[in-house]
């Protein structure tokens, strides 16, 4: 009998260590969404009501929150009603409720035969490939015990950056969405995820109205539906990929900063080893020599040159999307404060791209009006090259070019995103272009184009 008890106890032991543990879980009635929702009691949870300026949650400065005002303004336009984050405020998670044209024509998603659920699933997919988004995936799920949902997981991620993670479960009830959204600051763990997935699992709806009668859709009205959808897409990609590129832009200019004052610091050590043993530092054999005077022509060519050429994508994208918003104020449904709201938008984009240019112009020109010397000496050596005139005479080395571009009369050497040295091809005094160009593509690999 003792033999067969332990055996029992060894049995009982391993299903209970195949049993996940999850923390405690309170439930939150939320009666504007007419739900209620059980999240874990582990996690630093807000309501609307606790995120107050005049009397905040003690617990907001615990979950890493100092901006109460900023996070109550968020709140109220995101449609958010709770919001969590993690004790190690990895992981933060909110839940929204929102109305739109869209929620409203498909009313409850319970109500979708599967061949409408996939053909909405259609409208939430990826309307643009980007390169730095690594995963965009949406799919239906029926693994809430109530009533079918579908998820959203974006995942991006940079050259020197982290990762970025989002997971959603969304469903539609009553003619709005309903939201579970986690945000991972880094790659999504499995137990994050599992937290997520728990939360939408718990969400009851307390009262469900029934679907309203729906007249036929007509091709404006599909149109109607489909374009406010692809605006948010567009919106929600051009959102995360300028977080992307600012995070990235910060890091790569610290990493330049750090590499430029090192270069400083040898070639200092150089020239104090040169004094002490009473010598002087050798200059280096200039390989080119260029002179290039500054002058409106040379501007007007840079400016047409960096937004036709080097900027040409980003500028096809904002046309096409201010386009989209003006389309939107035209044949949407909606009321006439957001068609206004859509047109002006569109034609705000448009008009701003068109004026563009002539602010960098204006901008370019300002600085050479400033400068007494409107000529810029170039002398490039092996390691480093040295400018002078406009500026004041100093060496750089070569990583200081972030990218470089040859035109038929010009070549462009950045070192900013908007900033660049220019060269005419007939300014060589030592060297030519021909060999230039050869030079660069030593030196800068693919950086040159």
């Amino acid at each position: 009998m003792k033999r067969i008890a332990s055996v029992l106890m060894a049995l009982l032991l391993a299903i209970g260590c195949a049993v996940p543990a999850f923390a405690d879980v309170k439930e939150y009635t939320i009666p504007d969404m007419d739900m209620t929702v059980e999240l874990p009691d582990d996690l630093y949870i807000f309501e609307r009501e606790d995120v107050s300026i005049l009397s905040p949650h003690p617990d907001l400065e615990k979950a890493g929150i100092d901006d109460v005002q900023g996070l109550s303004q968020q709140m109220q336009d995101y449609g958010i009603y709770l919001t969590a984050v993690s004790q190690d405020q990895q992981l933060t998670i909110n839940i929204s409720k929102k109305e739109s044209s869209t929620t409203q024509s498909v009313y409850n998603l319970k109500d979708l035969t599967d061949e409408e659920f996939e053909s909405f699933l259609g409208t939430m997919e990826q309307t643009e490939e980007n390169p730095e988004l690594e995963e965009y995936e949406v799919a239906r799920y029926d693994g809430q015990p109530e009533r079918p949902f579908f998820t959203l997981r974006l995942k991006a991620s940079g050259e020197t950056l982290g990762q970025l993670e989002e997971l959603c479960y969304v469903t539609v009830v009553n003619g709005f969405s309903i939201t579970v959204d986690g945000v991972a600051q880094g790659e999504m763990t499995d137990e994050q995820a599992a937290i997520v997935k728990q939360i939408a699992d718990s969400v009851h709806i307390t009262q469900e109205l029934e679907t309203p009668a729906q007249e036929e859709i007509t091709p404006m009205a599909l149109l109607s539906l489909l374009l406010p959808v692809i605006v948010i897409l567009i919106l929600v990609l051009v959102s995360v990929i300028m977080r992307i590129r600012r995070r990235k832009a910060m890091k790569e200019r610290k990493l330049l900063a750090d590499r430029l004052s090192e270069y400083r610091r040898q070639q200092k050590k150089l020239e104090e080893e040169a004094a002490g043993q009473g010598v002087v530092l050798e200059e280096p054999a200039a390989l080119f020599r260029n002179s290039t005077e500054y002058n409106e022509e040379v501007a007007h060519a840079f400016c047409a040159f960096h937004f036709l050429r080097r900027r040409i994508g980003t500028m096809a994208a904002y046309a096409i999307f201010g386009v989209l918003m003006v389309a939107a104020a035209v044949f949407v449904d909606s009321e006439w404060y957001m068609r206004l709201i859509f047109a002006g938008a569109g034609i705000f984009l448009i008009v701003w791209e068109c004026l563009l240019p002539g602010k960098m112009f204006n901008n370019v020109m300002a600085t050479f009006r400033k400068s007494k010397n409107k000529v810029n000496e170039y002398t490039f050596r092996e390691e480093d090259f040295r400018v002078a005139g406009i500026q004041a005479a100093s060496v750089y080395p070569y990583f200081q070019i972030t990218r470089a571009y040859e035109t038929s009369r010009y070549f462009y050497l950045y070192f900013g995103e908007d900033q660049a040295y220019y060269l005419k091809k007939d300014g060589f005094t030592v060297g030519d272009a021909a060999q230039f160009r050869e030079f660069l593509k030593r030196k800068l690999g693919k950086n040159f184009k």
